[in-house]
C-alpha cells in the first residue's frame, strides 16, 4: 500500500552527507516489488529501514545543506543521485560521495530518470563485465528488455562507446530501440533471438529466471522460462562465443528473494551456493557468469553528465506524474508497458 504522509520530518544529515531539496524522482520496478515486501530482510540488515518506508531510488534537486566533512559540493548546487531508499519525498539525504552535478542541459524531471538505471547498467557493464570507453569498440553485446529503463540506457552507453549492440524487445518497441542505435533488433514476440544472434562477447541479462522470483509472490513478474525447458540465462549464454573472455552478467539474481524466503543469513548462504553452482556450469561451457548489484558512486554520474551534455545519451521518459499521483504511477509501472522511465515531478 502507498500512502502520502505530510508529517515526515526533514532528514538530519551526517557529516559525510548532503540534504537535497528534491525536485523530481522516478519509479523503478524494484519499488513496486518492495511495496509488497520484496527485500524487507535485505533492507533491514543493511540499515536502510523497516517497512513501512519511503521508497524511491532517484533524486534530482538542489543541495540545501552539507555535512561538516563535505568539501566538493555546496549549497545551491543542482545534483542528482541514486540513494538506496527514500526518494519519494521533498527532502532526501544522500552521501556526498554518491551525488554529482546533474547534466546542465536537462531539467530535473529529465535528470531524475537517469541515476538508478545508469548506475545499474554501469555497474554491470563496466565494473563487472569490464566494458569501457577504451575497449568497447568491436565488442558485441546483447541487451534484452532494451526498451526498459536500464536497457534503453545500456544501449545508448554501449553505442556511444562504439560497441555492436543487439536489442531484444516486443513489437511495439522496435522503433524506439532502433532509434537508440541498436544494430540488430529482435522481436521476441515473433522470433527466437537464438536463431539470429551468435558470437557475442557480453550478454546483459535484465530479465532473469522466472523460478528465481516465484517464491516472492504470484503477482511478481520476473523472468520468463521457455517451453523448451531452458532458463532465460541459459538462452542468453547460448549466443555468447565459447571463450573464457565472454561474459554473462545479470542484474536479476535470486539473492534478495532468497533472503525474503529464508531470512537474511540462511538466504545469503543459499544464494552463495546457487551462484557457485551456476558459475561453475557456465565455466564448463566457456563463459564467465556474474551477478551484478547496483553500486552508488558519483564518479560514473559525472561521466554520464558529460555524455548527456555532449548529446551521446538522452533520457527516455514514458510518462510524468505528480507526487500525489504516485498510486497511478505504480499501477502503470506494473503493466510493464513503459518505454524507458516513469518520472514523478515533486516541484
Amino acid at each position: 500500500m502507498l500512502r502520502l504522509n505530510p508529517d515526515v520530518p526533514v532528514p538530519a544529515i551526517a557529516a559525510d552527507e548532503i540534504l537535497i531539496e528534491n525536485h523530481a524522482t522516478s519509479i523503478n520496478p524494484v519499488d513496486c516489488a518492495a511495496r509488497s515486501g520484496y527485500g524487507q530482510n535485505f533492507f533491514s540488515r543493511l540499515g536502510w529501514g523497516e517497512l513501512p518506508m519511503i521508497l524511491g531510488r532517484d533524486a534530482s534537486g538542489v543541495v540545501v545543506e552539507t555535512g561538516a566533512d563535505v568539501t566538493d559540493l555546496n549549497v545551491g548546487d543542482e545534483v542528482y543521485a541514486a540513494p538506496p531508499i527514500g526518494c519519494y519525498a521533498e527532502f532526501v539525504k544522500v552521501k556526498a560521495a554518491h551525488a554529482a552535478i546533474k547534466p546542465r542541459n536537462l531539467d530535473h524531471n529529465q535528470t531524475a530518470s537517469l541515476p538508478f538505471i545508469a548506475l545499474t547498467a554501469w555497474t554491470a557493464l563496466v565494473s563487472e563485465a569490464g566494458v569501457t570507453a577504451d575497449n568497447a569498440a568491436g565488442k558485441k553485446v546483447v541487451v534484452p528488455r532494451a526498451a526498459g529503463g536500464v536497457g534503453s540506457f545500456a544501449v545508448q552507453l554501449l553505442k556511444a562507446w562504439g560497441a555492436e549492440v543487439a536489442g531484444i524487445c516486443s513489437t511495439r518497441n522496435l522503433d524506439l530501440v532502433r532509434s537508440l542505435g541498436a544494430d540488430i533488433v529482435v522481436d521476441y514476440t515473433k522470433e527466437d533471438f537464438r536463431d539470429h544472434l551468435e558470437g557475442y562477447d557480453v550478454a546483459l541479462d535484465l530479465i532473469g529466471r522466472k523460478s528465481d522470483f516465484e517464491e516472492l509472490n504470484n503477482d511478481y513478474k520476473g523472468g520468463t522460462d521457455t517451453q523448451d525447458g531452458t532458463h532465460y540465462d541459459e538462452q542468453l549464454m547460448s549466443v555468447l562465443r565459447p571463450d573464457n573472455d565472454a561474459v554473462y552478467v545479470t542484474v536479476c539474481s535470486p539473492k534478495v528473494a532468497l533472503t525474503n524466503q529464508y531470512g537474511f543469513d540462511a538466504g545469503m548462504r543459499r544464494a552463495d551456493d546457487e551462484y557457485k553452482k551456476r558459475a561453475a556450469s557456465a565455466a564448463r561451457n566457456g563463459y564467465q557468469y556474474i551477478w551484478s548489484f547496483f553500486n552508488p558512486s558519483a564518479e560514473p554520474l559525472r561521466e554520464i553528465s558529460r555524455m548527456v551534455e555532449a548529446g551521446k545519451i538522452k533520457p527516455v521518459i514514458d510518462r510524468t506524474y505528480k507526487l500525489d499521483e504516485i498510486v497511478a504511477a505504480h499501477e502503470y509501472c506494473e503493466t510493464k508497458q513503459a518505454q524507458g522511465k516513469i518520472v514523478i515531478a515533486i516541484q
